[in-house]
């Protein structure tokens, strides 16, 4: 599996563990309160620029265009 599938994965998890029962692979990236939540988590994530740091930067750039302004 790759590390973007389970970034957004342990995400998902993290978030049905917070009661958000009806979130999944495809809404965490462009539901407005999955979405914030998720990219709290992926930046908590950061380290030292490796190679998992640009799959996090490119999930948070996926939720950036999605919800432009936030």
């Amino acid at each position: 599996m790759k590390v973007r599938e389970k970034l957004i994965r342990a995400g998902v998890r993290n978030l049905k563990e917070f009661g958000y029962s009806n979130v999944n692979s495809v809404n965490i990236l462009t539901d407005t309160v999955f979405a914030a939540f998720f990219k709290s988590m992926l930046k908590d994530k950061l380290r030292n620029g490796d190679a998992a740091d640009r799959i996090i930067h490119g999930l948070i750039a996926e939720i950036d265009a999605a919800h432009p302004g936030r």
